[in-house]
Parts: structure tokens; C-alpha cells; sequence
């Protein structure tokens, strides 16, 4: 049989690009038409912060000086029982191709996230290539989890309940960041995830309805390496999460991931779930059938979209009970 996309998200594509004028797609390399579309699209798809999410501002200060957004979301009307340090949290890593995305423009899917489940999340608004390559956002991505680390008691977190959680591009950071060992996370949530620069080609199964195009992936990975594509940054460790060494994969908490059989980024996220298995990391995986990059964001009433979700919640709300299993 062959691949084809979701009846109710071909539907739903299909009646949005209806409605707007078809552009060009831009050329390799070109992150700022990359930005005002893909960024924007983002934001228009994400709707509305829902109504029982309230969010505080914090910032941690990076090496270099740099103040980097930290946006705590919790329910407005939430027991927080500081005092305890007994809440879980998780920790948000926004998409974007490591070019594109910010915090404010996640508001909505982050909220949202919050809102079904009840439990805080601390998103970290990370600053972008080009302008700030490898090492940069991942870095700012730790620096974020380091505050965290010291604050937690004040904000009544319990540090043995953090999860780290990414999409996209935000995936392949979140492995970088956990690879680095800032603390013991209880999960890795890990949505389409952006693990390999060597993505460079789509099959024919894939080209004519892929949301994230190889253009847009190689202008993405080559802003974030300093536009090497292979060259002597790919020699530090780990700097593409595909390129990880086995000990580092097998030190990975244990992952939770979801794809769609139509994604750009379906087979390195089933290879990453593979060689975490095989160094006796526990995975769950699920591959999406009939679905593209950010399918729940394109129609997010569709059957496979509610169920997806559904999957995500179940694990942002459990994945607790596996930090409270760690010794202290």
C-alpha cells in the first residue's frame, strides 16, 4: 500500500491552503523568509494561551552576559505547595529548525500543554542560528536547566520530576542538553525530533508532502554548524545527536517519541529509538500513520492528532511516578 497522507489532515491542508496564496518556497539559506512564514504560521496555527494558565517570567544569565527568557507556566488556580519542593515540571524546548521560534510564538502550544495536564512547564527561550551557532543554543538551553537547578526549591519543584520535552528542532537540542548532564531528568519527550545533519534527500514517498522540505533542513543544520555540513565541528561530541557516540546514547534517560511516517525526520527518529534500545535505554515510539511535520498544529481535531496528544498527555502526566522511583 502506499503512503499517503491522513484523510482529515489532507482535508484540513487542503482548506488552508485554500485560503491563502500559494508563495514560492524560498531558497537554500535564506532564514529571514524562513522566519516571517514558517514563524508567523506558527503562531496563526497555535491559536489563544487557554484561560486557566497563568506564566511568570525569569531569566538566567548566560557566560557571556546575555539575560535568557525563562517562562514558567502553571495553573492559575494550582495547590503549589513550595514549601514541599513536590511538583513535577517539564522543561520546554521550542522548535524552529534551530533558526526560527521563540518563546512568545510557542505561547499558545505550551500553555496548552499545561492547561490537559496540570503540571508546570519552564520554557527557555534559547537564542537562534546563524547569528548564534553550535555552541550557543545549547548552551543556553543548559544555562536555563542549571537556574532551574538552584530555584527549584523556591518554586516548589521537585528536581527528581523533571522531564526535558522538545519538538522539532527543540528535539534535537533537548538530546544535546540531556547529554550534558546538568541533572537527572525523569524523560525525554521527544515530538519529530531534528537529529541529523545528514538528512539531505527525501524518498519519493515523502517529496510531495513534507512541511519541513530538505532546503529547509539543510539551511537549518548548516546555520547551527557554522555552515561546516560535516567539517571539523562535527568532530566535538555530541554536537548532532545521530552522531552520538553509543555510551552517550546509552547514559540518555529514558525517551518517549513520535513521528510522522510522512516527516522529513521519520527515520532518524526511528534509528535514535533503535540504538537507545539497543544500549538498554527504555523507548516508547510511535509513528503517526498518514502524517506530516506538525501534523496536530495543522489540524489538531483530527482523529490521529487527538490521539497523539492524548499519548503525550498520558506520559507528561506519569512520567512523575518514574522520578519518584529514583534514589535520592
Amino acid at each position: 500500500m502506499p503512503l499517503n497522507l491522513d484523510p482529515e489532515l489532507e482535508a484540513t491542508l487542503a482548506a488552508l491552503y485554500a485560503d491563502h496564496k500559494t508563495l514560492p518556497p524560498p531558497t537554500l539559506g535564506d532564514v529571514l523568509t524562513r522566519r516571517s512564514t514558517v514563524g508567523e504560521g506558527i503562531r496563526a496555527l497555535a491559536g489563544t494561551m487557554p484561560d486557566s494558565v497563568k506564566t511568570t517570567d525569569h531569566f538566567a544569565t548566560a557566560a557571556d552576559g546575555h539575560k535568557i527568557l525563562l517562562r514558567l507556566y502553571q495553573l492559575k488556580d494550582a495547590d503549589q505547595g513550595q514549601s514541599e519542593c513536590s511538583l513535577p515540571l517539564v522543561f520546554y524546548i521550542h522548535g524552529g529548525g534551530m533558526i526560527l521560534g521563540s518563546v512568545d510564538i510557542y505561547n499558545a502550544i505550551v500553555g496548552g500543554y499545561v492547561a490537559k495536564t496540570g503540571v508546570p512547564f519552564l520554557a527557555v527561550d534559547y537564542r537562534l542560528a546563524p547569528e548564534h551557532p553550535y555552541p550557543t543554543p545549547v548552551d543556553d538551553c543548559c544555562t536555563g536547566l542549571a537556574w532551574l537547578k538552584e530555584h527549584a526549591p523556591g518554586l516548589g519543584i521537585d528536581l527528581n520530576r523533571v522531564a526535558l520535552m522538545g519538538d522539532s528542532a527543540g528535539g534535537g537540542l533537548a538530546v544535546l542538553t540531556a547529554a550534558k548532564h546538568v541533572l537527572q531528568l525523569a524523560r525525554l519527550i521527544l515530538l519529530a525530533p531534528m537529529l541529523d545533519n545528514r538528512t539531505t534527500e527525501a524518498d519519493e514517498h515523502l517529496s510531495r508532502v513534507i512541511s519541513w522540505s530538505v532546503d529547509d533542513n539543510m539551511t537549518g543544520w548548516s546555520s547551527f554548524l557554522r555552515n561546516t555540513q560535516g567539517g571539523d565541528i562535527i568532530k566535538e561530541h555530541p554536537v548532532v545527536p545521530a552522531r552520538m557516540n553509543d555510551e552517550e546514547v546509552a547514559r540518555l534517560p529514558s525517551l518517549y517519541m513520535d513521528v510522522g511516517e510522512l516527516d522529513l525526520f521519520r527515520d532518524e527518529t526511528i534509528q535514535l529509538a533503535s540504538r537507545a534500545l539497543k544500549v538498554g535505554v527504555s523507548v516508547e515510539l510511535h509513528v503517526y500513520p498518514g502524517c506530516t511535520h506538525g501534523f496536530d498544529l495543522f489540524a489538531p481535531k483530527a482523529a490521529v492528532s487527538v490521539q497523539a496528544v492524548a499519548n503525550r498527555i498520558r506520559v507528561i502526566v506519569g512520567y512523575e511516578r518514574i522520578g519518584k522511583e529514583k534514589p535520592q
